[in-house]
């Protein structure tokens, strides 16, 4: 046991932990109703360094904005180097991200990779910890920048032919 922290705190620091990889593994799943599970009904989301949003919205509209990642073929957000602070019945969960994604697209592969930081706010509620902010920052492209747009440009189009839309 780590000096200073009981067994509640220690079991708490894993459920947030857990909490995380579930983010990412609800997300390369594309299961949309474990992925809004986690979240409580308002969250404060920054992807701003990767050019996306920095707001906060309801979290139905985050995992909706999310689907597009149902347009590749596969992804693997893979999450490690857990740091947690706790405090009372708040928890900040910082770790690093590699998040791959890959779509055949016009007989090629593309393959975006962007490695980063995650940061997850969690609040405890009756029913469990619930995600109140998620924040990611880039520290790079593995296969570059332009690599990364053309893999997302394909996996919106298909994602929208998979909505209906033109």
């Amino acid at each position: 046991m780590s000096p200073g922290l009981g067994p509640e705190t220690l079991a708490a620091r894993a459920l947030v932990t857990d909490i995380v990889v579930a983010y990412a593994m609800a997300l390369d799943a594309c299961d949309w109703a474990g992925f809004r599970a986690l979240f409580e009904d308002e969250i404060e989301i920054d992807y701003s360094s990767l050019g996306s949003i920095q707001t906060t919205l309801p979290a139905d509209a985050w995992v909706e904005r999310c689907k597009v990642l149902g347009g590749f073929d596969a992804t693997l957000h893979k999450v490690s180097n857990f740091a947690v602070v706790m405090e009372r019945d708040a928890a900040r969960v910082t770790s690093y991200v590699d998040a791959a994604h890959f779509i055949r697209h016009e007989d090629r592969e593309l393959a975006g990779f962007a490695c980063g930081t995650y940061v997850h706010e969690l609040r405890r509620h009756v029913e469990g910890w619930k995600v109140s902010r998620c924040a990611f920052t880039v520290a790079g492209y593995a296969t570059g920048r332009a690599a990364f747009d053309q893999a997302f440009a394909a996996a919106r189009a298909v994602h929208a032919r998979q909505e209906g839309r033109p």
